[in-house]
């Protein structure tokens, strides 16, 4: 499905600068809490080359989250205590080193740019992923690891001693998820530039779905969910953003071919 990162030609500028290689692929873990009283506690990071995918500099941190407690699903899921932040720095001190980046990357990438408030590019690789592999039944990290698949064996001593859920282990596999999703968009792009213009707009643009994630198309390929259901969709109020843009994308490629265009919004 190559209409969810088109190949484009561009005229490259002969004054503009070197876009930067690296980017910090970063982790958070919070308290869990809800959103207005939630504390980032620990913060993970590698960088990777986006020219010749090495993945360096890992970096991670314990951070103290100023006497909001730990909630317990989200203590299951990390395994972070209370008692573990005991002396931790606090998030300003803790964050420093991981804010000398350009460009940064996660894998939700709202949630974590939303806590860290760090000024920069941000690539989200969830999206970018549902564009590189759009058909697969699932796009978490884990389910990313598994289906694309990754091979995380190159990676191994970095994740040594590290489990699954804590800011560093995810950075890691977040890393070599990017470089997965840099094999498979960066040949539709003119150059590294183009890739990562690409890349940014399209994280901060919602989700374009491979497959609907609800209703009476659930599951079916985006391309195959007759027209009349997508124009219903695309209408329909208070509807899932990510369905809406999907929907709205799919019924222009479609205008394209010849299918009846989508009708103007009043």
């Amino acid at each position: 499905m190559t209409d969810l990162f088109p190949p484009i030609a561009t005229t490259p500028s002969l004054f503009a600068e070197s876009p930067p290689r690296r980017v910090r692929v970063i982790d958070t873990e919070t308290a869990g809490q809800r959103l207005a009283e939630d504390a980032v506690i620990e913060i993970g990071s590698v960088d990777l080359d986006l020219l010749t995918g090495e993945i360096t500099n890992p970096m991670q941190s314990l951070c103290d989250p100023a006497g909001v407690p730990i909630n317990p699903h989200a203590r299951k899921v990390h395994r972070i205590t209370d008692e573990m932040l005991a002396g931790a720095p606090g998030f300003a001190e803790a964050a420093a080193p991981f804010r000398l980046a350009a460009v940064f990357a996660a894998q939700r990438a709202e949630f974590d740019r939303s806590r860290l408030r760090f000024a920069g590019r941000w690539l989200c690789t969830h999206k970018l992923a549902l564009r590189a592999f759009p058909s697969l039944k699932a796009h978490g990290l884990q389910s990313l690891v598994k289906y694309v698949p990754l091979d995380l064996s190159p990676v191994e001593p970095l994740l040594a001693g590290l489990a699954p859920h804590r800011a560093l282990y995810d950075a890691v596999c977040t890393a070599v998820l990017l470089r997965a999703i840099t094999a498979v968009l960066m040949p539709r792009c003119h150059d590294l530039a183009d890739f990562l213009d690409r890349a940014e707009r399209a994280s901060a643009e919602p989700a374009l779905l491979g497959k609907l994630r609800f209703g009476r198309y659930k599951g079916i390929p985006i391309g195959e969910v007759p027209e009349d259901y997508l124009e219903w969709l695309s209408r329909e109020p208070g509807m899932d953003a990510d369905a809406v843009f999907t929907a709205r994308h799919q019924l222009k490629l479609r205008g394209i071919r010849g299918a009846r265009a989508l009708p103007a919004r009043v």
